[in-house]
C-alpha cells in the first residue's frame, strides 16, 4: 500500500508513533521519523525497520525543526506524507496552570506542528504531490477529564486540516485528521482505573484502543488508495 512511498513521522518513539512506524514499514514505505529525548528507543525502532532514520527535533524551536528538515531534503527529495503525532500533556488542574505551562504545551502542540508542516509542505508543493495525517483526539471533541491545555491543542486540529485542505488543493495535497478514542497505552496511561472502566463499558467493543487501530488508518490515509478522502477528521474510538 505505501511501497514505494517516504513517510516522515513526528514522535515516532511514543506509543502511537511506534505503531505508526511499524505499519507503515510493513506496507513497503521509508519511514523517518523524529524524536526528543528518547534516544535509546529511537536507535532500537531504527534497527527494528529495514531503512528507517531517526531525527532529533526539539518541536519546542522552530530554527531548530527549519534547519532540520531542510538539511533532510538535500538527502530525501521527495516525502510523500507527513503524519503530525508529536505531542504532549500535563496533567495539572486548571487553577494551579502558570504561564510556561500553558506555553509549553502549546509551543509544542500546535506552533511546533504548524511549523514542521511547513518546512515539509515547501517540498510537497515543489513536488506537487503529498499527504497530511494529523492526530488529533476525542480529548478536543468530546466532554471529558483531560487536561485543558491538551484538549485545547487537540481541539485546533480539525480547523487546520480544513484550512490546509483548502489552501493546498491545487498542489495536491491532501489533509485529514485521525482522532483516537482511548488507548490501552501511551498517554492513556494516566487515565484513572474507574474512567477506563467507564470508557469500556460504554464502548461499542468492549475495549481500549491500539496503536495499530490508528496506524492502520492513517496508513490508509497516508496511501493513494484514499486519494478521494480530503478535509476530514475521523474518530477511531470503537463507537462510544
Amino acid at each position: 500500500m505505501l511501497k514505494g512511498k517516504t513517510v516522515f513521522i513526528t514522535g515516532g518513539t511514543g506509543y502511537l508513533g511506534r505503531g505508526i512506524c511499524r505499519r507503515a514499514a510493513e506496507y513497503g514505505a521509508k519511514v523517518i521519523f523524529t524524536y526528543n529525548r528518547n534516544a535509546e528507543k529511537a536507535e532500537a525502532l531504527v534497527k527494528e525497520l529495514p531503512g528507517a532514520k531517526a531525527m532529533q527535533m526539539n518541536l519546542n524551536n522552530v530554527q531548530d525543526i527549519t534547519a532540520k528538515i531542510e538539511a533532510l531534503y538535500k538527502e530525501e527529495p521527495v516525502i510523500d506524507t507527513l503524519v503530525n503525532n508529536a505531542a504532549i500533556s500535563q496533567i495539572m488542574p486548571f487553577a494551579m496552570l502558570e504561564e510556561e505551562d500553558v506555553d509549553l504545551v502549546l509551543n509544542i502542540n500546535i506552533k511546533g506542528t504548524i511549523f514542521v508542516t511547513k518546512a515539509v509542505v515547501r517540498g510537497m508543493i515543489r513536488n506537487k504531490h503529498g499527504a497530511i495525517v494529523n492526530i488529533g483526539s476525542i480529548a478536543g471533541q468530546r466532554i471529558l477529564d483531560v487536561p485543558l491545555t491538551y484538549a485545547m491543542t487537540k481541539a485546533a486540529l480539525p480547523g487546520m486540516t480544513h484550512a490546509l485542505a483548502a489552501e493546498l488543493k491545487r498542489f495536491d495535497i491532501r489533509v485529514n485528521t485521525v482522532q483516537p478514542g482511548m488507548m490501552e497505552a501511551g498517554v492513556a496511561k494516566g487515565i484513572p482505573d474507574d474512567l477506563r472502566a467507564d470508557f469500556v463499558r460504554h464502548n461499542t467493543r468492549g475495549r481500549a484502543g491500539t496503536d495499530q487501530d490508528v496506524a492502520e488508518l492513517v496508513c490508509f490515509l497516508a496511501s493513494d488508495r484514499s486519494s478521494y478522502i480530503n478535509g476530514q477528521n475521523i474518530t477511531v474510538d470503537g463507537g462510544i
